[in-house]
């Protein structure tokens, strides 16, 4: 890694590691929380545990000096951008945060997936790169889903009203699942084809 990659690798690492810690405290100090109490909560929630990944890949890749490979980069990439964006468009107008939950959520659902997203753009390796990639990367929200379902029929509590077969029915949660898995396997198949371009175009530029 080159010294202008390794510091953004630290700085999205620190982002994103740093939020989650934040929001720990938050909860330990607001909510009354014991530690494993909010760890437990907090991965009720995608955000946070796409923001837990993210912020362990970006500090491997700091502590080791090396660019990971293009699939699991481009991966995270993918889930950690549409956290942002299913979080703008689905959830912010019901979400109205205070205090120092304002930074936590200004770092979990704007800055690290722009800045996670600049990286890959920038920096990230793209070889090799195919449209049954996006496929794979499906495994991940499929089995957070089957975690939030499964959790919920056992605590009948859902962390985002798309997943809440109590509010919307099981017709309405299917709805989105399908719908989502949609826009995750679009979302990786735009980035593939980004790789594709710009791979081609370093070839030519060679």
């Amino acid at each position: 890694m080159t010294t202008i990659q390794r510091a953004g690798a630290g700085l999205i690492a620190a982002g994103a590691l740093g939020a989650l810690a934040l929001q720990t405290y938050i909860d330990i100090t607001k909510e009354g929380d014991q530690l494993l109490a909010a760890i437990w909560s907090q991965a009720r929630y995608f955000t946070n545990l796409m923001m837990f990944s993210v912020g362990i890949f970006f500090a491997i890749q700091f502590a080791n000096r090396r660019l990971a490979g293009p699939g699991w980069s481009t991966a995270l990439t993918v889930w950690i951008v549409l956290v942002g964006i299913v979080y703008h468009v689905l959830l912010s107008s019901t979400h109205h945060p205070e205090g120092g939950d304002i930074v936590v959520n200004l770092f979990q659902h704007t800055i690290v997936p722009i800045a996670a997203l600049v990286f890959w753009l920038a920096f990230a390796n793209k070889q090799g790169l195919t449209f049954k990639h996006p496929l794979i990367w499906l495994a991940c929200p499929i089995g957070y889903v089957a975690f939030v379902l499964l959790r919920g029929a056992f605590d009948g509590t859902y962390p985002y009203f798309f997943l809440n077969p109590k509010d919307i029915g099981w017709p309405g949660v299917s709805a989105y699942v399908v719908g989502l898995g949609v826009l995750f396997y679009v979302s990786g198949a735009i980035l593939v084809g980004i790789a594709r371009v710009m791979g081609r175009g370093a070839v030519s530029e060679a």
